[in-house]
């Protein structure tokens, strides 16, 4: 008598079956074609904001403390431009007064085409955000009293260390290349306020 195979134990069926689940990639949902397109074009235009954003070097902000640099520099020059040389009793003081305002407009100018260059123009009344009328009058009375060149002197120890600020404050706020700029308006600026008519 013949023996019949036995069936095997069918609680060990699930070993005997290939019961495994086509895999998925990711774990994505399925999408149609389109919605993928649409995801991935959603995807690179994000990137590309997070990639402008940091290569253009926080440019609102940065333009802004730029632009509050040139003020305060443009104002120097113009008090600077405002008097005479004849008018100031120290021939030191008057040459002062012209390397300031030589060295500053420089400086201005430079800062105006990084900016030009940042598609940023500033409008004259942003340029003219530190003009000070008062100032005008104080010289005019310190010239009245033979006292212009302390008054100028003062005005530029002043007036200098707050351009300094403006330009630090604009430094951190920019990239690589207006960085290098401002940089060397504020070792220029340095070297101003440690000239010996400021000392003395």
């Amino acid at each position: 008598m013949l023996m019949q195979p036995q069936s095997p134990n069918p609680d060990f069926d699930f070993m005997l079956k290939n019961n495994s689940q086509p895999k998925r990639g990711l774990g994505l949902p399925a999408m149609s074609k389109p919605v993928k397109i649409t995801a991935a074009v959603i995807t690179g235009i994000v990137l590309l904001i997070i990639i402008s954003s940091a290569l253009s070097g926080h440019k609102g902000g940065g333009t802004q403390t730029v632009i509050a640099a040139i003020a305060r520099g443009q104002e120097i020059v113009r008090v600077s431009q405002l008097i005479q040389p004849e008018q100031f009793q120290d021939p030191g003081t008057a040459a002062l007064a012209a390397t300031v305002s030589s060295t500053l407009s420089s400086q201005q100018a430079q800062l105006l085409i990084y900016l030009s260059q940042s598609h940023t123009k500033p409008s004259s009344l942003q340029l003219a955000a530190d003009t000070d009328k008062s100032v005008d009058s104080q010289i005019q009375t310190a010239a009245q009293n033979n006292q212009l060149d302390s008054a100028y002197k003062n005005y530029l120890d002043q007036s200098l260390a707050r351009y300094q600020s403006e330009l630090e404050a604009a430094y951190k706020s920019v990239g690589p290349r207006g960085q290098q700029i401002l940089k060397d308006a504020f070792d220029s600026n340095k070297v101003l306020l440690a000239s010996a008519p400021l000392k003395t």
